[in-house]
């Protein structure tokens, strides 16, 4: 992979950001992705919210989510997949994890595709 792939972390909260040559230029050249990825057992719920944030102020924020989860990323040659997992509760032992959103970054272009 050629793009620039980042993950973080340690926010209880799933982002899926294009990084972007210059944030003040909205319209600047994407140049990489940034995946943030929630703890799946940290205390609380979440809201359940995916509303992104301030988003007409960060129009480089494709994705949010305010539940506990786990991103699962399948990676090869040519793509970069990511599943944003997620659980209704962390308070329940057992809950299921169901996929929120997915994108999937293509080598050679930078940022995030639907998935």
């Amino acid at each position: 992979m050629r793009n620039p792939l980042v993950l973080t972390g340690d926010v209880h909260r799933s982002w899926a950001n294009d990084l972007k040559a210059d944030y003040a230029n909205p319209s600047s050249a994407t140049i990489g992705t940034e995946l943030v990825c929630t703890s799946i057992s940290s205390t609380g719920n979440g809201s359940g919210s995916t509303t992104v944030p301030n988003a007409a102020a960060n129009p480089h924020l494709k994705f949010y989510s305010d539940r506990r989860g786990y991103v699962r990323t399948t990676i090869s040659r040519s793509q970069v997949r990511a599943d944003f997992r997620a659980v209704n509760t962390v308070t329940e032992h057992g809950a299921a994890a169901s996929t929120v959103r997915s994108f999937v970054i293509l080598d050679g272009q930078p940022g995030l595709q639907a998935g």
